[in-house]
């Protein structure tokens, strides 16, 4: 998830590998549903030969979908290697042949290839520059792929303010993690990405029909 990062926040190495498991818990972007909308994304918009995922984390969502679609070849990227070296144990456990693992860390992921499907996830929240992450991810993409991605917006800041103290166990963690949120500055809008971009996202959650999809985690997608 959250781990393709520029360590402008916490340690993710150290949380992956040390971190309780609910603390880590917190940071499974798969526990949004996120196979059964890639699900209608793809009804929609044809299934992907080639899926580039960048900040994994522990890639539950990837394991599920390389599982359902055992002709697209996923390869996952994340900053954290403790974690990447777990997602590759697991690779071996389960026998999948369509998944891999490797190491790349935003805004400048130097990554060599191409994908159909670029997915970042839960990630930029974490990356000063997210303008220049959304870049280099959409430099990813190929001809006639997408972009799929969440941002922090000014709604993520309103709530993540709210949020604090009352409702977050261990806050100065959460305080720490979620800094460049909470100071304004990485947040992104629909003119900010057309701007950095040259043309205009498009609502994710729409395309899926997700309901009441949240103002504070709005997710994205641009073709190319």
């Amino acid at each position: 998830m959250s781990d393709a990062t520029d360590r402008d926040t916490i340690d993710w190495d150290a949380f992956w590998r040390e971190g309780s498991e609910s603390a880590r818990d917190t940071a499974r972007p798969g526990r949004f549903d996120k196979p059964d909308q890639f699900r209608r994304f793809f009804a929609s918009r044809g299934v992907p030969a080639t899926v580039g995922s960048v900040g994994c984390g522990p890639a539950d969502a990837e394991f599920e979908l390389a599982r359902r679609h055992p002709g697209v070849e996923f390869c996952c990227y994340d900053a954290a290697e403790s974690v990447v070296a777990e997602n590759r144990e697991r690779v071996t456990e389960e026998g999948l042949n369509n998944i891999s693992f490797g190491v790349a860390t935003l805004p400048d992921p130097d990554i060599d290839r191409r994908f159909d499907l670029v997915y970042c996830y839960a990630t930029l929240t974490y990356v000063r520059d997210s303008e220049r992450a959304i870049r280099n991810l959409y430099a990813l993409v190929a001809p006639g792929g997408h972009l799929v991605f969440d941002y922090p917006n000014r709604h993520t800041r309103a709530t993540y303010r709210e949020l604090l103290p009352e409702e977050v166990p261990d806050e100065g963690r959460f305080t720490e993690r979620w800094r460049l949120v909470l100071d304004g500055e990485n947040l992104l809008a629909h003119e900010r990405i057309r701007d950095a971009l040259g043309t205009w996202p498009r609502s994710f959650y729409a395309e899926v029909d997700r309901e009441d999809p949240p103002r504070h985690s709005p997710c994205v997608f641009v073709p190319k």
